[in-house]
């Protein structure tokens, strides 16, 4: 099961990360949004980020590497 959802939280992890730095593209070329909604939604995207890296950690920590390291095959 464990296994199963380090993909997903890769690939969402890589989707958090291109939003952000979409949005700080479009930032940069004057594209008009509001000062404080662009703060909003960096701060939920950085929040977000470490979200998923703290699920990716978890995830091989308690995933097939675990058992590799309890089998004494990983140091």
């Amino acid at each position: 099961m464990i296994d199963k959802l380090h993909k997903p939280f890769f690939f969402s992890f890589v989707a958090l990360v291109c939003a952000g730095a979409l949005l700080v593209m479009l930032r940069i070329w004057d594209v008009h949004l509001p000062e404080d909604l662009f703060y909003k939604i960096i701060a939920t995207l950085a929040v977000l980020i470490l979200l998923f890296g703290f699920l990716l950690v978890v995830n091989s920590d308690f995933g097939q590497h675990k058992k590799l390291k309890d089998e004494n095959y990983l140091d």
